[in-house]
């Protein structure tokens, strides 16, 4: 199955003591399928060649790394593809091969971001949100409803969406709901700075509904 019909996408956290491919690692090792690494600091060079490493291996077990942001680093490091925000672009080059071998998401937190995202194409997969308050996301504030989130992903189709911000693993019910294909949890798969507390019921309760959404 594409890694994209997993319905949960974890994201990695500056904000916790392992290193992202520690992170990476970890993740893989619970059974998650589909990984987002998403930093706002410059990595190291050590920490950059681990981080390759981790992919490395990942990839090799079928699962999907993306990058956050720098596409650059995303063909640097071996990645699956890059996760852009609203006002990032590819490199010229890269729109011009639309064909190219890679994994592209967009972010998405109105009807007209859809709109737009929708016209722009090249992309394989959409992030909408945030569904609610979010620590990684402080600045931005929730306001859509189900029916609002329904509205955007019928204007996306048929690019899978996936919902963030502030959702934990009674969410997944959300898909049923909305239509969406997944969910995206970064801060929720950890207790305070113990990473990974809660990823083996995040990865259990999305087995319920791998293979069941369209």
């Amino acid at each position: 199955m594409h890694p994209l019909a997993h319905p949960l996408y974890c994201l990695t956290s500056d904000d916790v003591k392992p290193s992202h491919a520690v992170q990476v690692d970890q993740m893989v090792k619970a059974g998650i399928k589909l990984i987002q690494v998403r930093s706002k600091t410059n990595f190291s060079s050590f920490h950059l060649d681990q981080l390759k490493v981790s992919i490395s291996k990942a990839r090799a077990l079928g699962v999907c790394v993306i990058i956050n942001d720098d596409y650059l680093l995303s063909e640097a490091l071996g990645a699956n593809g890059v996760h852009l925000g609203k006002y990032d672009s590819l490199p010229s080059e890269t729109r011009l091969e639309p064909d190219r071998d890679i994994i592209i998401g967009r972010t998405v937190h109105s009807l007209e971001d859809a709109q737009d995202v929708k016209s722009l194409g090249f992309c394989n997969y959409v992030g909408i949100g945030p569904i609610r308050d979010s620590s990684t996301k402080p600045d931005l504030s929730p306001s859509l409803s189900v029916q609002d989130i329904t509205d955007i992903i019928s204007v996306l189709s048929p690019i899978p969406c996936f919902l963030i911000g502030g959702l934990t693993s009674i969410d997944f019910q959300l898909l049923d709901k909305t239509g969406a294909k997944g969910i995206c949890v970064c801060s929720g798969i950890s207790s305070h700075h113990d990473f990974g507390s809660y990823l083996a019921n995040y990865s259990a309760e999305s087995l319920k509904y791998y293979g069941q959404t369209t």
